[in-house]
């Protein structure tokens, strides 16, 4: 059932341009907004300045969700949750759009706009403005697909929108939640899956130029995951670009992101017949 889920979420959001309302930060932000209108109309706004109870503000609707699905303990129910779950996780519409307006800007030769539009997917990476277009694209398909399949496969219901939720709140909400370290959190919780990735494109691409750079990985404690990501897809790659060529660099690493979440549905697949997961 995992399986089937999954597949059928990535096969919605595939081929279908899903609405604001399956996106799981429109849920998310009518959430923030009403739960602290009430809370300062009863005088205990001042309790969320504490880091956990921030964490619990901000991961209340995965909570109820998860709780739902174990409480009804129906297989049907688990299945529609799921795939509800999977798409509001996986959904990222506006980045799809500013990708698909970078590469007609680079092949029209438009530089304003190609300027733009990856500003636009640093900004919804969550990245610094010195990072490359490419490596923005890598990080924004790890953290909707690859992360999100981790997380969904580990903790369910819960852990697809949780994650979910800490990914749009260190984006979208960084000032409401000034006292939770959204950096922090996002590197341990992305510690596991960045490396899981790695070992996908180490397996994909170029394997004996990737395995070192992912072996010191292991034990490199110091580098901000996207960096690490960013150097296993350069590595996978193995391939120089012309530098005035805006759009063979991003749709080749895109191509390769692709091929390792291919390769672990595939392992997902293998597990599911050994009986591993339900």
């Amino acid at each position: 059932m995992v399986l089937i889920a999954l597949l059928v979420a990535l096969s919605i959001e595939r081929i279908t341009q899903l609405p604001a309302p399956w996106q799981v930060n429109f849920y998310l932000s009518r959430w923030l907004n009403w739960s602290e209108q009430k809370l300062q109309a009863a005088g205990h706004d001042e309790k969320l300045h504490h880091p956990l109870l921030q964490l619990l503000w901000l991961l209340t609707p995965a909570i109820l969700a998860g709780l739902l699905v174990v409480w009804l303990d129906h297989l049907l129910v688990t299945f529609v949750c799921s795939i509800l779950a999977l798409l509001l996780s996986f959904s990222c519409q506006p980045a799809r759009n500013a990708y698909k307006a970078y590469l007609k800007a680079a092949n029209r030769g438009d530089k304003e706009i190609v300027a733009e539009q990856q500003q636009k997917l640093q900004q919804l990476a969550g990245q610094s403005a010195d990072s490359s277009a490419e490596d923005a694209i890598s990080w924004l398909n790890y953290q909707y697909y690859l992360a999100v399949i981790f997380f969904y496969i580990v903790f369910g219901v819960f852990g697809a929108l949780a994650y979910a939720s800490v990914r749009a709140a260190e984006v979208h909400y960084p000032q409401r939640f000034q006292q939770l370290p959204l950096q922090r959190l996002r590197w341990a919780i992305d510690f596991i899956p960045v490396r899981l990735a790695g070992l996908g494109l180490m397996l994909v691409g170029h394997f004996s130029q990737t395995l070192p750079v992912w072996l010191r990985s292991l034990t490199d404690v110091n580098r901000a995951n996207s960096e690490l990501l960013a150097q296993f897809a350069r590595c996978a790659e193995d391939r120089s670009h012309h530098p005035d060529d805006k759009t063979e660099a991003v749709t080749m690493q895109l191509a390769l992101m692709k091929r390792q979440q291919l390769l672990w549905l595939c392992v997902i697949a293998v597990l599911t017949l050994a009986g591993a997961l339900s």
